[in-house]
């Protein structure tokens, strides 16, 4: 079956032989197509970047990964079959912020990614914005408001990590304020309550169902249920890092499993990923 990622992490450490073996690989699962979530800019200190990336990711990072790191836009040109939608990263990005996303759209960048997390989060074990760059929930607020703005003013669509039990308000808010922009919530928002709230009211939000296999063991049948309730609006994402291509196939098949139904499925893994980026 051919299927689209709406979430793979696009850090490589790997060569331009490595990537091309590993897209070949992506393409021999069926993937056609996947947004690439990719870094393009880092603090100095190590410290403040451990802050803002997920602490199961701790061990890998440290600064003779990142400095190793090759160009991520030039891996990307590695397939002429996979259709690659660049994301750009902005966790670390302060400042100048009109004039970067204006020279990354120039170059081809489609998408923002937006890891908002002000405050601690314990789960993904974040320290968040406060801790990192001692912003408040307010500055942060603003910072962000900023990039989803000039995102918007370039036709961007929105990946959005947000914990809607928290920030589901300043969600809405950006929703609304933003009709055009489709947004994707990223993890069902932390809260299928909260997200379905969102589905409900603002046809440009939609939702993935990435790195939620151990609730959906636990509480198959409300999962099952929400997933339909919601078909059109929810896309498939693996969460992956691009190295790791075994967690996309892995992630796509347990899902394969868990839908058990052809047509649902091609709306979670092709049609609902094709209308997100209007390209039905």
């Amino acid at each position: 079956m051919k299927f689209y990622d709406a979430h793979i992490h696009f850090f490589p450490q790997s060569t331009s032989d490595d990537i091309r073996r590993i897209f070949a690989f992506l393409e021999g699962i069926g993937l056609a197509g996947f947004d690439a979530l990719v870094f393009t800019e880092y603090p100095h200190e190590i410290a403040t970047v451990l802050k803002m990336i997920p602490g199961g990711y701790h061990k890998q990072i440290n600064r003779k990964t990142l400095n190793k790191r090759t160009n991520p836009f030039v891996l990307l040109d590695q397939s002429s079959n996979l259709k690659i939608i660049q994301y750009l990263d902005t966790r670390f990005i302060e400042n100048d912020i009109e004039q970067k996303i204006k020279a990354y759209h120039d170059i081809g960048v489609k998408g923002l990614k937006l890891l908002y997390v002000p405050e601690e989060d314990e789960v993904y074990k974040i320290a968040g914005m406060q801790e990192a760059f001692g912003r408040t929930v307010k500055q942060s607020e603003r910072i962000t408001s900023i990039l989803i703005e000039s995102a918007a003013s370039y036709g961007m669509t929105v990946l959005f990590h947000v914990d809607l039990r928290k920030y589901g308000e300043f969600a809405a808010q950006m929703l609304a304020t933003y009709p055009r922009t489709n947004f994707n919530i990223a993890h069902f928002g932390f809260s299928r309550k909260a997200v379905a709230d969102l589905l409900d009211k603002y046809p440009n939000c939609y939702t993935d169902i990435s790195s939620l296999r151990p609730f959906m063991n636990e509480d198959g049948n409300s999962y099952l249920n929400f997933i339909k309730q919601y078909q059109n609006r929810i896309l498939f994402g693996s969460d992956a890092m691009i190295d790791r291509p075994l967690e996309v196939h892995n992630n796509m098949q347990f899902i394969i499993d868990f839908l058990h139904d052809q047509r649902l499925a091609e709306k979670i893994f092709c049609s609902n990923y094709l209308v997100f980026h209007e390209e039905t």
